[in-house]
């Protein structure tokens, strides 16, 4: 049973404790402004910075970095929330969030998203199958756990990031057996690295990482995963420049019991779509993603500021500078004396254009295969929540609509406990196939309140007297 409802008036309230996060709270705080960040994970910290949630001293560099960046902030002052997850917000900034001690409405002046991105995910035959999971699982498994999901792990998809968890698990003396990447290796990513020294020790020591395991194909991706109790063999076809899959070539890898397959992320974008904010479709961003305007964070929706994945994958480096300039701009506009930050604002606002040069390069270099909406086969489950089959999907499409959000009503795809978090995209992507129209005009599934699965109690805490 959750507790009564608490109520927060506050300057500014920061959901996501992640780079960008943590720094735009930092750079509010700093300024005088009274600042209440939310988080839902036990420690602040997100996928980048992992905190190990009993408190033990981080592990790694990362979470050296992360540790420092907790303590800077909470030491400027900034409110922590840690495990409350934001479940529902309305147009007039009000937010609600859930704890394990009861709900809480916080009444913010200003609000910075900072929510970060979740794994992209595409169904191919077999994706259900225990052992079968994101690499982003792979690496929280790994990180916080100190255990690789398995003795003989397939690592697969497409992206940088395929890299850094093969470091981590090479780091854990149990590097994978096989790294199935569906790109070509070509002079277009050499050339790119080439025109970013300030990231050529990082890719060299990706690639030493890599080196470390047996097998390396380029140019592949899976088709299958086979197994009964478990993933055991994974079937992988050659895919050619242009995305398309040549599965007359295919071949089997056998004896294994993991397999870590993923399509880079997607931004978490359920609450600035819920405060109204812009969003617009770039797959080389990760797909839909908040319009900001970069030099301050600021969204179409006056008082509401975003940073970091959620206006774009981008990576760290990118997350912590537009949190700062995302924090100094919302602390100016709430009255903060700023005045000297002018200079500071330039320097991050020059040095985020850089970064996100060669992050949005990256991201166009590892777009996903033209075929990706070919691997799910007809039987196979795209919603994984309400167990809708692509042929399912499919039938809505050819009945007539042509939208995500269609989708949803007509078959219950993307009306679980993940609201399409982990099917959206593939949903998007299977509408473009059967349509002819583009995963953008498909569009994404509007989201509800609430935002996350809570306690009906909470729900009649927060709707008590009624307020919603």
């Amino acid at each position: 049973m959750s507790g009564p409802m608490r109520r927060i008036e506050t300057d500014l309230l920061v959901v996501g404790g992640g780079p960008a996060g943590l720094e735009a709270a930092r750079a509010a705080a700093e300024a005088g402004i009274a600042v209440d960040l939310v988080d839902a994970g036990f420690r602040p910290g997100g996928q980048y910075w992992m905190q190990d949630p009993t408190g033990a001293a981080p592990l790694s560099v990362q979470g050296e970095e992360g540790a420092a960046a907790i303590a800077k902030s909470q030491a400027s002052g900034v409110a922590f929330h840690a495990g409350a997850e934001v479940f529902a917000a309305f147009p007039d900034r009000r937010v609600l969030a859930n704890t394990a001690d009861g709900p809480i409405e916080f009444v913010p002046r200003a609000i910075i998203v900072a929510t970060g991105a979740h794994d992209r995910a595409m169904p191919f035959p077999g994706w259900t199958l225990p052992g079968v999971m994101t690499p982003g699982a792979g690496q929280r498994l790994a990180k916080l756990g100190g255990a690789s999901a398995g003795e003989r792990v397939v690592l697969a998809g497409s992206g940088p990031f395929l890299l850094a968890v093969a470091e981590t698990l090479v780091k854990l003396g149990k590097p994978p057996v096989a790294l199935i990447e569906a790109r070509h290796t070509d002079l277009a990513i050499i050339a790119h690295l080439a025109r970013h020294p300030g990231r050529w020790r990082e890719a060299a020591r990706l690639l030493v990482a890599a080196r470390a395991i047996p097998e390396r194909r380029s140019g592949w991706i899976v088709t299958e995963a086979i197994g009964d109790e478990r993933v055991t063999a994974i079937r992988i076809a050659p895919v050619d420049r242009s995305g398309r899959i040549d599965r007359d070539r295919s071949e089997t890898i056998g004896g294994i019991d993991a397999l870590l397959v993923g399509w880079g992320f997607r931004p978490m974008i359920e609450l600035t779509a819920l405060l109204r904010c812009r969003h617009e479709h770039d797959p080389a961003l990760g797909g839909w993603h908040c319009i900001t305007d970069r030099a301050s964070g600021r969204t179409s929706v006056e008082g509401v500021y975003a940073a970091g994945e959620v206006t774009g994958i981008a990576g760290a480096v990118p997350a912590r500078l537009s949190g700062r300039l995302a924090g100094l701009s919302a602390a100016a506009d709430l009255g903060a004396d700023t005045a000297g930050d002018e200079s500071e604002r330039a320097s991050l606002g020059e040095q985020l254009a850089r970064a996100r040069a060669f992050s949005d390069g990256l991201g166009r270099l590892y777009a996903p295969p033209a075929d990706l909406a070919t691997l799910a086969q007809d039987d196979t489950i795209v919603c994984r929540c309400e167990e809708i089959t692509r042929a399912e999907i499919a039938s809505a499409f050819a009945a007539g609509t042509d939208a995500v959000a269609g989708a949803k009503i007509w078959t219950r795809a993307g009306m679980g406990r993940c609201q399409g978090r982990i099917c959206g995209a593939a949903i998007a992507d299977i509408a473009a196939a059967e349509t002819g129209i583009t995963p953008r005009e498909a569009g994404f599934n509007p989201p509800r309140i609430p935002l996350r699965p809570v306690p009906l109690s909470a729900v009649l805490e927060a709707t008590r007297d009624g307020q919603e």
